[in-house]
């Protein structure tokens, strides 16, 4: 399962924003801040600037994600109110799952949670998107310094084990 939330400006300008995990809606402050927090944790670095009549934008930092999609609707002064959509790969997430994912999942709570229509040229963007991400996933690396501070470690058990050899020899 990949977790996915939604946060979404009300179109009205009175009502709060809603906010959304896996379908449940997220009312207290603290739940909400602490998504707001992962938000914008995602670095603007890697920015996949889709189609621009599709508008959508997304940024990621595997396994997180972070996308930005202008929906069909706009607010009562006639502005573009964009929907962001986090969301955190699964392990086990695949290439095989990216349609039904953005069609069953995202597609589908845009319309029944927060009531707004994404176009198909968004959904195909975000599809394109999702793969683009899966294919630039790295696998898991070690930074040199923690295999320095790996290396420091086993070599001082090492001579512990050594000395107390000699010990009792």
């Amino acid at each position: 399962m990949t977790d996915l939330y939604f946060w979404a400006q009300s179109l009205d300008n009175q009502a709060s924003d809603k906010f959304f995990k896996n379908g449940v809606e997220l009312s207290d402050d603290e739940s909400r801040q602490k998504l707001v927090l992962e938000i914008y944790g995602i670095p603007k670095r890697n920015v996949k600037v889709l189609p621009a009549d599709a508008g959508v934008t997304m940024r990621y930092r595997y396994p997180k994600f972070v996308i930005e999609a202008i929906p069909t609707e706009q607010d009562t002064i006639k502005r573009l109110a964009p929907i962001v959509i986090y969301g955190v790969l699964s392990d086990n997430f695949s290439k095989d799952g990216v349609e039904d994912f953005v069609y069953n999942r995202i597609a589908s709570d845009v319309s029944e949670k927060l009531n707004r229509t994404v176009n198909r040229s968004a959904l195909e963007a975000i599809q394109k998107g999702l793969f683009e991400i899966l294919n630039n996933k790295k696998p898991f690396q070690v930074s040199p310094k923690i295999l320095l501070l790996l290396f420091e470690a086993f070599r001082e058990q090492i001579s512990k084990i050594k000395q107390a050899l000699k010990i009792r020899g």
